[in-house]
């Protein structure tokens, strides 16, 4: 069976997917971990299989969802993502199945939900696992009946769509930890797909840093600006907890940043990203600090003072992989001080 072929912009972006803001989704990759994705939507997209999508913040899943629609039979019909993780206990029932006028206090009219809204398409539920347990077992009795009721109402309504829905941990762990229903979960899990992180796919850095290089600087009007090596290293020593998402933002600033004629520096870069130019400094035997640097006399308590000081907020760091407010926060200091410290042992942030 062959990949599916969405709308590319250039040739070198393998799958580029439509949207209301195309330029912001985007599943695409050569790596493995991309390859085995591809594979996955490629062999359901055409089913009418209701699939559970998870991954970390970032990753593109709603994209995914794009894609298995747009190479589904329903690709002609409407696709309705709806982020559950936004919507109160109030608000979820009229959101999904909709209200009539004066069903409660601001209905000043009928609404259609997003279950209507997708009939003969695709309903993407993002966050699925925030819906509360009354909203759960009306989707249930939905998913059973295909069949939805708006608020206010005592009409029956026949619906048909593609259920496809995310989480950003697994489903099947919530299940045991007794947070989802597991009913609930099995009516959706009959395929379910996992994306990589970013820090998982590696390989795929160059790939994404062109795609959106080119796009951003046609936003902003400039030429494709070339990045330094020292940038490159940060980029693949870098976790990347936003993953793609997170990337195009680095990409957005340092593109936004770097004057005309010059190439990307780390200077461009994010605090977070501009720690990994010395990160590897630091080793457990000493990290980037010489004990002559500091302490000259062991009697001198001042300086044990200090060399100790060093050691533990470099400790502390690196279990929060230098992420400052977390620091800070451990050291039971408020980011202002961890930062007036690191300035007066020389740390480089």
């Amino acid at each position: 069976m062959e990949e599916p072929k969405p709308v590319v912009e250039e040739e070198k972006t393998p799958l580029s997917l439509k949207s209301s803001k195309p330029n912001d989704k985007y599943v695409y990759g050569k790596s493995l971990p991309a390859k085995e994705l591809y594979r996955q939507i490629t062999l359901v997209a055409p089913t009418d299989y209701s699939v559970i999508v998870y991954g970390e913040t970032g990753t593109g899943k709603e994209s995914v969802a794009q894609l298995i629609h747009q190479n589904s039979q329903r690709k002609n019909e409407p696709f309705v993502a709806l982020d559950c993780g936004s919507l109160s206990k109030e608000l979820a029932a009229s959101e999904l199945f909709g209200h009539e006028k004066g069903s409660f206090t601001g209905a000043i009219g009928t609404k259609i939900g997003a279950f209507e809204q997708a009939t003969g398409g695709t309903l993407f539920l993002d966050e699925i696992a925030n819906l509360s347990y009354d909203i759960r077992v009306a989707l249930l009795r939905v998913i059973q009946e295909k069949q939805i009721r708006r608020v206010g109402s005592l009409k029956e309504i026949e619906v048909d769509v593609r259920l496809v829905v995310a989480s950003n941990e697994k489903l099947s762990e919530s299940v045991q930890k007794g947070k989802f229903r597991e009913d609930l979960f099995h009516r959706f899990n009959e395929f379910t797909i996992y994306i990589p992180p970013l820090r998982e796919r590696l390989d795929d850095l160059p790939q994404l840093v062109d795609t959106f290089m080119q796009q951003v600087c046609k936003e902003l009007g400039k030429q494709p600006i070339p990045i330094s090596s020292d940038v490159w290293d940060c980029f693949r020593r870098y976790d990347w907890p936003g993953n793609i998402r997170e990337l195009k933002n680095v990409i957005r600033r340092a593109c936004l940043l770097t004057p005309p004629d010059e190439e990307i520096a780390v200077e461009t870069l994010p605090l977070e990203l501009k720690e990994e130019s010395t990160r590897e400094t630091f080793s457990a035997g000493g990290d980037g600090f010489e004990e002559h640097d500091m302490i000259t006399d062991a009697n001198d308590l001042k300086a044990v003072a200090l060399k100790a000081e060093y050691n533990k907020i470099i400790n502390v760091l690196k279990a929060v992989k230098y992420n400052k407010t977390k620091a800070a926060q451990l050291l039971n200091i408020d980011r202002k001080t961890l930062y007036n410290k690191l300035r007066l042992l020389n740390i480089n942030y």
